[in-house]
């Protein structure tokens, strides 16, 4: 964790969002504990579900776009024989299905539901049709095109956690970015020919942040005015960048980079002549670099 010479937080909160707040809610609670800093919030989460949310604080907001590149891993539960017009437990119900699923129809399903997957968002999504979210659509009874919104996300690995009864199943998935639970579900319903919603969502892991050292909005409450625990708390910037190389560089050319201008960067053997990294001057974060023909050019630059 840093704080700058204006007494500002930089770096990450490992957040536990719980079920029923927003993630918007839980940002405006943050922001009344850590009053004048820049805040943000990497994945929106459904009210519904619960988990790891990471929050960024002050310059920490810059990488906000580089952990949107890792995985999300969700445990979620599938209720079958009734659907909602949510897809989750949220909404009204709109369909029934007698029949049970079968473990291993589903297993199968699931099999096939790996790589790279064109998913249609849910209706009740924050996707938008001539600057109106398709959830405002929606509860004005209007049907938007959801299939013209479809994208190709990529499912890392997908499998049966475990059958909490006849009528329910607890599924893990590891997935990229812009996945929708919602729709997994739908499609697994669809694939079985069953009415089926999801009746809780949990995110477990984003990128470097896992169920280990979370923090409640309870706790960061607790901690408002402590100053050496709010310190304790909040991870390095570089948090989210540790698969991307770091190299080092001279206070002069930190400067430099600081200021905008492209250095020459000599690299070793044993470094990349091509690519994104990290550059550091005694071990102090400056700038997100491209390394090209021996050459830094500043991409993000950290006022620290």
């Amino acid at each position: 964790m840093v704080r700058s010479y204006n007494n500002l937080y930089h770096g990450w909160i490992n957040l536990y969002k719980d079920s029923g707040l927003t993630s918007n809610d839980a940002l405006r609670l943050i922001k009344s504990i850590f009053k004048g800093c820049k805040i943000g919030h990497a994945g929106t989460l459904d009210p519904m579900a619960k988990g790891i949310l990471p929050i960024a604080l002050g310059e920490a907001t810059k990488t906000v776009p580089y952990i949107h590149e890792k995985n999300k891993t969700y445990l979620f539960a599938i209720k079958f024989g009734e659907q909602t017009d949510t897809d989750d437990a949220t909404g009204k119900i709109i369909g029934k299905s007698d029949r049970k699923p079968d473990i291993e129809q589903i297993k199968s399903v699931l099999h096939d539901y790996v790589g790279p997957i064109n998913q249609i968002p849910p209706i009740y999504s924050a996707k938008k049709f001539n600057g109106i979210r398709s959830y405002e659509l929606a509860r004005k009874g209007v049907v938007p095109d959801m299939v013209s919104k479809a994208k190709t996300v990529h499912i890392e690995n997908i499998k049966l956690v475990e059958m909490n009864s006849d009528s329910e199943c607890t599924i893990e998935v590891t997935c990229g970015t812009g996945t929708y639970i919602r729709s997994i579900s739908k499609h697994i319903g669809v694939k079985m020919n069953l009415c089926c919603h999801v009746s809780r969502i949990e995110r477990t892991r984003y990128g470097p942040f896992n169920l280990k050292n979370i923090l409640s909005i309870d706790r960061l409450m607790q901690l408002n005015h402590d100053i050496d625990n709010l310190n304790m708390i909040i991870s390095p910037i570089e948090t989210v960048l540790d698969d991307i190389l770091a190299v080092q560089i001279d206070n002069h050319d930190a400067n430099r980079l600081k200021n905008g201008s492209t250095i020459t960067f000599d690299c070793n053997n044993d470094e990349p002549q091509l690519g994104r990294v990290v550059a550091k001057s005694a071990d102090k974060l400056i700038a997100i670099c491209n390394l090209r023909d021996m050459q830094l050019q500043p991409i993000r630059v950290f006022n620290l």
